[in-house]
């Protein structure tokens, strides 16, 4: 019988599969190496934020008008309550006022009145047993300018609220006077709400 000898093995068919596993090998043992070295360094904090405040903001548009005169404090005598009064240059009310009030100026007074309600209701807040009547004397010009307003009488006796009663007055724009400047005294009287 003869003898069978097996077939010689093909040369070439594992030549392929070497040179990926050879590149596989570098590819790892680079990123090993990147790994490393670029663990070595610590990550960088980011840059700190900055923020800066300027003084005055840019504006888009012109700031807003002035606000009214200031109300300044009237000494008067020793020993009476000072009086607020409207600090005002030249103004149509330097003279006497022989004016009188309009229907229209009346009704705008009164809602001025109404508004100086809020001023006392901020004062009871502090005092519970707060109440009185108060009488503001207006100089209202022809234009409907406010050119003083001042406390006649106080019954209520508390600066605060007078203070901020006279500021409604101050520098309002209202309805005219008929024939030139008027001086118009306006009651108030301050009762809690029950």
């Amino acid at each position: 019988m003869a003898e069978t000898t097996p077939p010689p093995p093909k040369s070439g068919g594992s030549g392929p599969i070497i040179i990926a596993a050879v590149l596989m090998l570098l590819l790892i043992g680079g990123l090993i190496v990147w790994k490393v070295t670029g663990s070595s360094d610590t990550p960088k904090p980011p840059p700190p934020v900055t923020t800066t405040t300027s003084a005055q903001p840019a504006l888009d548009e012109p700031p807003p008008p002035p606000p009214p005169p200031a109300v300044e404090e009237d000494a008067g005598k020793p020993g009476e309550k000072p009086k607020a009064k409207v600090a005002s240059g030249p103004s149509p009310c330097s003279k006497a006022c022989t004016g009188s009030a309009s229907g229209g100026l009346q009704s705008a007074l009164s809602g001025r009145a109404a508004q100086s309600r809020g001023c006392y209701e901020t004062a009871l807040r502090n005092n519970a047993t707060l109440e009185g009547t108060m009488t503001i004397a207006v100089k209202v010009g022809p234009d409907g300018s406010v050119c003083g307003a001042r406390v006649v009488s106080d019954g209520l006796h508390d600066p605060g609220v007078t203070n901020c009663v006279i500021n409604k007055f101050a520098g309002a724009k209202l309805p005219p006077a008929e024939g030139g400047c008027a001086e118009v005294n306006v009651p108030l009287r301050f009762m809690p709400k029950r």
